[in-house]
């Protein structure tokens, strides 16, 4: 009944979970929080998301990447599903509480560098999730 479960019909779907997740969350609920509330409740609202946002983002990467292993068959891809995992623990624990802590002291400049750095990592992380995810539906 189950005969199409395999490793990388695993990993298939959860590279596909990730991938719908970040397309979600930065095409859809961010826009969508910052035109439904004002810019402190939106802006706080996110910072209560943004941790569970990138532990979970991280934790589905490192699961996408273990269904690979046995396989032997790609090993860029679980090198590049460990690499996005490190960088949602980086932004969850270096780049964000860098932001927030810029943003409490009111430091602009150093709010938007930090800021941009964290979306140029996010979006690195999307494309190299979307490669992954064409990768392994071939």
């Amino acid at each position: 009944m189950f005969g199409w479960v395999t490793l990388h019909v695993a990993a298939l779907l959860l590279v596909a979970a990730l991938f719908g997740g970040m397309l979600m969350f930065m095409a859809v609920f961010t826009p969508l929080v910052f035109r439904s509330l004002p810019a402190a409740a939106a802006g706080a609202l996110l910072r209560d998301v943004f941790p569970v946002y990138y532990r979970v983002c991280g934790i589905l990467a490192l699961l996408a990447a273990l269904p690979l292993v046995p396989a032997h068959a790609y090993p860029a891809e679980i090198a590049v599903l460990i690499a996005a995992a490190a960088g949602f623990v980086l932004a969850n624990r270096v780049l964000r509480p860098a932001l927030n802590r810029a943003r409490e002291e009111g430091r602009n400049p150093a709010f938007r560098r930090l800021h941009r750095l964290s979306v140029t990592l996010h979006l690195a992380q999307f494309v190299a999730v979307a490669a992954v995810l064409i990768r392994l539906a071939q």
